[in-house]
């Protein structure tokens, strides 16, 4: 008897150290099989801990509409854009889960696409590994596991054992070349550039409402919804963390305002801050085609949407302990640089918009006016020059002629009289006629010549008008009705 429970416990200790082995070399061997492993979550858990102000999350719609660069512009704090591709909303509570591990943010932003009936196709299977492989440790084990049980059974233990999902990859692996496989597993030590931002430029120059059909159905949410979204609700109140529910503006469909309306009517059971873009995009000045696409926002559309919900949290107060960091600052720096880019270069011919643009991101101006008679300079478009920070009285001094060079929003030089000048290895020579850069005439001519020019000199719009078109536009513009030339 006593051999024969001797010889079970051998056996049950073999097997547990068999299996124990298992698991050890599963788990080893698991990175090495994720040739193509997304690296944006160790991008961001590369961010110096407890540095980042407000994390937003959800699918492309975030990605696409929320730039942290505006943000950094408009309140000087940092946030940062933990989105991926059609992000199934219970992935978005399990992302906010992993920020945790190494940020506390005062304000998190969720965008609610992915609950509607047109996010039908975020749930193929691919989606939930693409947002779960951003995660680590016990966090991507639990996503891993709730996704393995929305799923066929045949992919249950794919999800929750990805070495499983990943086997095959050994095909596409170079056995000669042993560091290239090292390389699989190797965890980056970069910084995602652009915060997690993703950039779109305008292409479709019209001016088109959004259409937002009034809700004509009442919808319940389901269990499953609510649950999530209170698991959201729970974790931020413990974490002392005000959460912002959002919908960013698109071109939204009646089965999808019905779902909207249904959510919110649950948010303010909640008592849960919540703001519809697609509702106010009239009040904000946001339009399809000008500012965005069927589903994404593009470089301008960001702009506007970021910008109003910089002003919404700045106004409630809901960021406090700010910590500066060299690192952060950086690379928010070098984001605004290309996203200054992104709003003044030659795509853009709203001299107005440039202005509002030029007095907050960085680049360098220059101004040539012909002093004249007219009447039709007003005082708003006296009020925005001034905002760049050319400092001379275009509405109660038409008559002098006016030179000008303003970077960053601070005059650099001025004078009535033409001069060259200059600056950060460019010069610039004004002419009672024209502006030329490093010898270069651009035969831009008009009463007014404004350039927008990058600090870096790596892009230039170049605008001018004649005040005889009674509008304040490119010349040979009315609107936007213009070609847009590259």
């Amino acid at each position: 008897m006593k051999k024969a429970l001797a010889d079970t416990a051998k056996i049950v200790l073999k097997t547990a150290l068999a299996a124990a082995l298992f698991v050890m070399t599963w788990n080893f061997l698991t990175p090495y099989f994720r040739v193509n492993r997304n690296e944006e979550g160790d991008e961001f858990r590369n961010l110096p801990e407890n540095t980042i102000d407000v994390i937003a999350l959800g699918s492309s719609h975030i990605q696409y509409a929320f730039n942290p660069a505006v943000f950094y512009t408009e309140t000087g704090k940092y946030s940062y854009v933990l989105g991926s591709a059609c992000q199934p909303f219970s992935m978005s509570y399990y992302m906010l889960e992993e920020a945790l591990k190494t940020q506390h943010p005062s304000v998190v932003l969720v965008d609610l696409f992915t609950l509607l009936p047109e996010s039908q196709v975020c749930y193929a299977e691919g989606l939930y590994y693409k947002a779960m492989d951003m995660m680590s440790g016990e966090t991507r084990y639990n996503a891993g596991r709730y996704a393995a049980e929305t799923l066929p059974d045949d992919l249950q233990y794919a999800y929750t054992y990805d070495l499983i999902l990943n086997h095959d990859n050994w095909k596409n692996m170079d056995f000669t070349d042993p560091d290239s496989i090292k390389a699989n597993a190797a965890v980056t030590t970069a910084f995602l550039d652009d915060m997690g931002y993703v950039k779109e430029e305008p292409t479709v120059f019209q001016y088109t409402p959004i259409e937002y059909p009034e809700p004509n159905l009442e919808i319940t949410l389901s269990e499953e919804e609510t649950k999530w979204i209170d698991k959201m609700i729970d974790l931020c109140d413990a974490e002392g963390i005000h959460l912002f529910f959002l919908k960013t503006p698109y071109a939204i469909q009646q089965s999808d305002s019905n779902k909207l309306n249904a959510i919110w009517k649950y948010l303010d059971e909640k008592g849960a801050f919540w703001i519809d873009y697609g509702k106010i995009a009239g009040e904000i000045d946001w339009f399809l085609d000008m500012d965005g696409n069927t589903w994404h926002n593009n470089t301008w559309g960001a702009e506007i949407i970021t910008r109003h919900i910089a002003e919404t949290v700045t106004g409630k107060g809901w960021i406090r302990n700010h910590k500066y960091n060299e690192t952060v600052e950086n690379l928010l720096k070098g984001l605004q640089l290309r996203t200054a880019k992104s709003l003044m270069n030659y795509r853009n011919i709203n001299i107005f918009s440039m202005m509002t643009f030029a007095a907050k991101y960085p680049c360098t101006v220059l101004l040539r006016f012909s002093g004249n008679k007219r009447g039709n300079i007003t005082a708003y478009i006296n009020e925005s020059l001034y905002a760049v920070g050319f400092r001379h009285d275009f509405l109660n001094d038409r008559a002098d002629d006016y030179y000008a060079v303003v970077k960053n929003g601070k005059l650099v030089k001025d004078g009535n009289e033409p001069f060259e000048y200059t600056l950060d290895g460019n010069t610039y020579t004004f002419t009672p006629n024209d502006i030329w850069i490093n010898g270069d005439s651009l035969n831009t001519f008009g009463e007014m010549q404004i350039y927008f020019y990058s600090n870096e000199g790596d892009w230039l719009n170049t605008i001018a008008v004649d005040f005889s078109q009674h509008s304040f536009w490119k010349n040979g513009c009315t609107s936007w009705d213009c070609t847009v030339n590259p």
